[in-house]
């Protein structure tokens, strides 16, 4: 890298343990974390000066991402070549397998490819992985989809149900309507046509004893047998087919018949019942 690149001290130092190995980080004033490059590649089995020149090679992209800081050392601090911390990924997924020599080493930077692989592939929404979070969510959209159609399939119902409480209620009131009119005519024509109260037994004694004054004075003016007669008139007279059933209200038409005629034959002499 360029040897009159500023050094820079460290606002803190930290050792991240990987595996078993020690790889130096530092962080600057800026915020910004560090890795020290000698302690990744031997963490992950790679040859320092080779990494260094791949560094220097791909300098137009690397640079931003470089800066020498001096890191506590056995023999106190030095200058190192560090790499900056979100660089890490990238920088590793360049390194060549077939260049490492140690297989534990392939096999982690492998799986670390691996998942490189894998994240790059969600980026883009097309690792299985990305699928899956496709499908949880197509399955989530689905069940609020879902819940919302039940949902207003719910108040729908609710509201059906109400029209048709409503109207039946309605029909009920309707039929309570119809029954009620069904009464107050059941009573007016029970009024106007149904079954007269009948003669009371002084009634009955009255009209007899008025029969009797009749026939009597029929008979006294020659009429052998008035008495079918007289009560063929009374019955005609009220619209009745026996005397017993004359109703109380045709009574006085019957008294002022009966009267009419014994009136009649008491100042005129024998005549006919009408």
């Amino acid at each position: 890298m360029n040897a009159t690149a500023p050094v820079f001290r460290p606002e803190r130092e930290r050792k991240l343990v990987f595996r078993g190995r020690e790889i130096l980080t530092a962080d600057l004033k800026d915020g910004k974390g560090y890795v020290s490059l000698s302690s990744l590649c031997e963490a992950f089995g790679l040859e320092t000066h080779s990494q260094r020149k791949r560094l220097a090679r791909q300098q137009s992209y690397f640079a931003p991402y470089t800066a020498t800081i001096l890191i506590t050392t056995a023999g106190g601090p030095q200058p190192s070549l560090c790499l900056m911390a979100t660089a890490v990924p990238l920088f590793l997924t360049g390194v060549e397998l077939e260049r490492v020599k140690s297989e534990e080493a392939r096999q982690l930077l492998r799986s670390f490819l691996d998942e490189a692989h894998t994240v790059l592939a969600e980026h883009f929404g097309i690792s299985e992985r990305g699928e899956l979070q496709f499908l949880r969510e197509s399955i989530a959209r689905m069940v609020a989809e879902q819940e919302a159609f039940e949902e207003a399939i719910s108040k729908k119902v609710e509201a059906e149900l109400a029209e048709i409480r409503r109207a039946h209620e309605e029909k009920v009131q309707q039929i309570r309507d119809a029954f009620g009119n069904l009464r107050q005519q059941v009573t007016r024509l029970e009024t106007i046509a149904g079954p007269k109260a009948r003669l009371t037994p002084e009634q009955l004694g009255q009209l007899r004893q008025l029969v009797a004054t009749l026939g009597t004075l029929l008979q006294e003016n020659g009429v052998a047998k008035p008495y079918p007669g007289i009560y063929m008139d009374i019955t005609r007279l009220t619209g009745v087919s026996r005397s017993e059933d004359i109703r109380q209200e045709d009574f006085q038409q019957v008294v002022d018949f009966l009267n009419g005629q014994i009136q009649a034959l008491t100042k005129k002499g024998v005549q006919q019942p009408k």
